[in-house]
């Protein structure tokens, strides 16, 4: 005589089998693998399999027929409402071909973004260099005595353990909100994102500007340094993607401004990607490197590196892959 678990398991044997070759045929390939009716079977089944589940503990059946079910419900839950499996070869192709490209395909954004943000730097520096008493007009006179006590003596490293760690936690949220609001304040046409690059360049040029007319030059370069390349060239992608997110809402002429928005979001956050990436990498160094009593030398290494790197990935992998296309 069979037991109650055993008939049971014969009873639901069939569908608990059609759910578990759906799950083979995803974890083998991918969801366009399947058949229509079994994209269409699957929450069917996924439901029918759950309610199997708590019938089984109410009867108390075996602990084998419980943990089967318990596991199968598991995968298939996270199949059915968890992300996607990005296949290995997609991921490859994103960081190898689509990511490197994205400056080149979005080249005109960068660029005014690079104008918008490097020009008022470098006009506020050379103006306040010159004239520090203007520096007063642009920045709080509290900011201005923080920055003065800040570089005025030379780099001392005395932190303990961990604190390298603490600093680029707080150097990377700093980072992001000022990418995230340069990014963001696109949605108004583009307009607050060129608010943004003008002022934040206004701003590190006026302190760049008073800080060396003060003669500590040396304290001050030695510390930005290292981490400068990376994060003001993120800062630019961010602007970049911003001007892109306001310029494809003024295009969006002949479809809805949603709809266009969807068509653009792809290459919108494939920008802001490397931006978030870069300034990580930035604070890790600003926390970790420029701080230290490193050589300057070793500092303007890094600093190289970083440049070398960026124009690498950027700008010459991309044209190779071309070449190799013809």
């Amino acid at each position: 005589m069979k037991t109650k678990s055993e008939l049971f398991v014969e009873q639901r044997k069939p569908q608990w089998k059609s759910l578990r070759n759906i799950l083979l045929i995803i974890r083998k390939g991918s969801y366009k693998a399947l058949a229509d009716d079994q994209i269409s079977e699957f929450p069917r089944l996924y439901r029918q399999i759950c309610t199997d589940l708590a019938e089984a503990k109410m009867l108390k059946l075996s602990p084998d027929v419980i943990n089967y079910l318990n596991n199968l419900v598991g995968q298939a839950h996270r199949y059915l409402y968890g992300l996607p499996m990005i296949p290995g070869s997609q991921v490859k192709h994103f960081f190898t071909y689509d990511l490197p490209g994205i400056l080149t395909n979005c080249g005109k954004y960068v660029c005014a973004s690079a104008i918008l943000f490097l020009l008022p730097t470098i006009v506020s520096y050379v103006v306040i260099y010159r004239e520090p008493g203007y520096a007063r007009f642009v920045m709080p006179e509290i900011v201005l005595e923080q920055m003065e006590a800040s570089y005025q003596s030379e780099i001392n490293s005395s932190a303990g353990p961990g604190t390298g760690a603490y600093k680029a936690s707080f150097y990377i949220q700093h980072n992001t909100t000022i990418a995230f609001f340069s990014f963001a304040a696109g949605v108004l046409l583009g307009i607050g994102t060129i608010f943004f690059l003008v002022y934040n360049g206004i701003a590190i040029g006026t302190i760049a500007g008073y800080i060396n007319a003060l003669g500590y030059g040396a304290n001050f370069w030695n510390f930005v340094c290292a981490h400068s390349v990376m994060e003001l060239t993120g800062l630019i992608i961010a602007g970049a993607a911003g001007l892109l997110l306001g310029f494809s809402i003024i295009k969006a002429n002949k479809y809805y401004r949603r709809e266009w928005l969807k068509l653009q979001k792809v290459r919108i956050l494939t920008l802001l990607c490397p931006s978030v990436f870069l300034l990580a990498i930035a604070a890790i160094i600003e926390g970790n490197i420029s701080p230290t009593n490193l050589p300057f030398g070793i500092k303007v290494i890094v600093a190289i590196a970083s440049a070398c790197a960026l124009l690498y990935y950027f700008v010459i992998m991309p044209r190779s892959h071309k070449e190799n296309n013809f």
